[in-house]
């Protein structure tokens, strides 16, 4: 990404991802999982480069555990060391584009199997957010809390959060293209049981109402 023009407060929403980004201004840093909006300053004329996990998919790839990252910006060499550094060097002294897209996407290299967190935090987001964490616990053969301690641990969210996050994530998707007299449905579609719980957590997400986001985004 290269803006022509500066962007003094670049708008990001919570998702459930965590991003590794590199700006040569900056360096090479791991932005972690959002439990809020928060406003970046994107310069002009600086190419950057990033890679987005999915959500809950991060863990092996970062090697950082989410409850260390959680709603902050860490330099990668923080977690990964000499390595990280070397990685930052090489990034710096390559061209803009495909050659730093290389060196990132070489590193990323996961050879672990999926484990339980990751396979639940699939299934919330296959279920857009729309689940019981007392059943999720079940399905995974442990207790609620057993459960909840491993996605602090791994996601530095609860299970709960995570799927209000999520939950959230989908309702941005089912705004689109959908009229301010239709988020009523939309809240509905999006698994919230009346309008005052999704206006309630959709601001406390992004900071505006359902109404006022959709007339930001046209």
């Amino acid at each position: 990404m290269e803006t022509s023009e500066p962007i003094p407060a670049y708008p990001v929403l919570p998702d459930g991802c965590v991003d590794i980004v590199f700006s040569p201004d900056t360096g090479l840093d791991i932005v972690g999982t959002m439990t809020h909006a928060r406003n970046f300053e994107i310069a002009a004329r600086v190419p950057q480069v990033g890679v987005r996990f999915r959500p809950g998919m991060a863990l092996g790839f970062v090697r950082a555990p989410g409850i260390e990252t959680t709603d902050q910006l860490v330099p990668l060499a923080k977690t990964w060391g000499a390595k990280g550094r070397e990685l930052e060097a090489r990034m710096n002294d390559a061209e803009p584009g495909e050659q730093r897209i290389a060196l990132l996407e070489a590193q990323l290299v996961d050879a672990s199997s999926p484990g339980v967190v990751q396979k639940v935090a699939a299934y919330i987001v296959d279920n857009h957010g729309q689940v019981r964490v007392d059943d999720l616990a079940f399905d995974a053969g442990m207790s609620a809390r057993q459960l909840r301690r491993l996605f602090m641990e791994q996601l530095g969210l609860s299970p709960k959060h995570f799927c209000r996050v999520i939950r959230f994530r989908h309702s941005l998707v089912r705004m689109r293209g959908r009229s301010r007299g239709d988020l009523t449905q939309v809240a509905l579609e999006a698994g919230y049981y009346d309008q005052a719980h999704f206006i309630n957590e959709f601001r406390e997400f992004s900071g505006y109402s359902p109404g006022e986001f959709a007339a930001l985004s046209r």
